[in-house]
């Protein structure tokens, strides 16, 4: 691709007008419609910041990578299996290096060089810190999610084992880089965390697992199914919760149990089966009850990572909006003095914690 093209293209790719290139790189809008239709080139001295606005190398602007084409990538390939017979695991090391400085922009060779050290344990300091120099090059410039997670995969596990602690905490900052579910950032806790950090993150991992598979299960109920089958769901949704909570004071995580407990409340006196109803009522009102005494609240699920978590909602305004929410459902009518009474002493509950 010619370079007027490559400019088109790069500033297209992130939403950016001409004038905005222009204001960045201080020239004016008509040299950048000039690049771009090829009346003119770019000065050689703009093409850092070109390449820095752009999130790219300089190479790759003028398409380097296409010089590299399929023979090149074969002889590659074929030389990294001869070294790896050969057992020359640093000659593997030079050869991928060699090739990305050849051609910086193809990424997919950066977790492959860090993967190779890593089984090789080729924990040297300059082996290191050249993974990190990678690192730090696709952190800016790589566009590629599934690969960038993959280098701080990698790096989590290439840092940890340093004995150097600025190196050994670049492990704790690319773990902190990583989605929590979809590169499974959870595995590497014990990498970077110890002791009782450790375990307070395993628990907070847990909860968030279960919050996440809890609500899964309920974008699968749909208004039309049956009752029977939306009562599955509900049932399944709630156990989950069930689980880690057991039964105790569960403060910000509470709610969405409840929730759970008064659709299947609903559900049962639909089926016509009012005293499965009330089972579930009653446990909705004993958990509100230990929101209201505060001793309650020292016995807190063991799985329970916090119990007093700072949200934007508080778990006392989560509550409050449940009881208004079940005293609009027509299914609970039969239950509305015991929810009106409690809603009246949790409001006023709320009101002297204020205070």
């Amino acid at each position: 691709m010619e370079l007027n093209n490559k400019l088109k293209e790069l500033r297209i790719s992130r939403n950016m007008t001409q004038e905005a290139v222009a204001e960045h790189l201080g020239v004016s809008s008509q040299t950048v419609s000039k690049w771009e239709r090829g009346l003119l080139s770019p000065d050689i001295a703009l093409l850092p910041k070109i390449a820095l606005l752009f999130k790219c190398s300089i190479d790759s602007m003028f398409d380097m990578e296409s010089a590299w084409g399929d023979e090149h990538r074969r002889r590659f390939e074929a030389k990294i299996r001869e070294l790896f017979v050969k057992k020359d695991y640093e000659g593997v090391y030079r050869t991928f290096l060699c090739e990305i400085e050849l051609n910086p922009d193809n990424y997919t060779y950066y977790p492959d060089v860090m993967l190779h050290v890593l089984r090789k344990k080729m924990y040297n300091k300059d082996h290191v810190e050249k993974m990190i120099s990678l690192a730090d090059r696709a952190e800016k410039y790589c566009t590629d999610d599934d690969i960038r997670n993959e280098i701080y995969r990698v790096m989590i596990q290439i840092c940890s084992e340093s004995d150097d602690p600025t190196i050994k905490d670049k492990s704790k900052y690319y773990y902190k880089k990583l989605p929590k579910l979809r590169h499974s950032r959870e595995i590497y806790a014990k990498l970077v965390m110890d002791g009782e950090e450790y375990r307070l993150q395993v628990k907070k991992n847990i909860i968030y697992l279960i919050d996440l598979a809890e609500c899964a299960v309920r974008q699968l109920i749909l208004p039309d199914m049956p009752p029977e089958e939306m009562l599955f769901y509900y049932k399944k949704a709630a156990a989950l919760y069930e689980t880690v909570l057991d039964g105790k004071y569960a403060g910000f995580y509470d709610p969405p149990l409840l929730y759970d407990y008064y659709e299947i409340a609903s559900i049962y006196v639909k089926l016509g089966k009012p005293e499965k109803a009330r089972d579930y009522i009653d446990l909705i009102l004993k958990a509100l009850e230990k929101h209201m005494i505060e001793t309650e609240k020292e016995n807190k699920s063991r799985l329970l990572y916090s119990a007093t978590l700072h949200n934007t909602v508080s778990s006392d305004e989560l509550c409050k909006k449940l009881l208004q929410n079940m005293l609009k459902v027509p299914e609970l009518e039969q239950f509305k003095d015991e929810i009106l009474d409690i809603q009246k002493r949790f409001d006023e509950y709320v009101s002297q914690k204020g205070k």
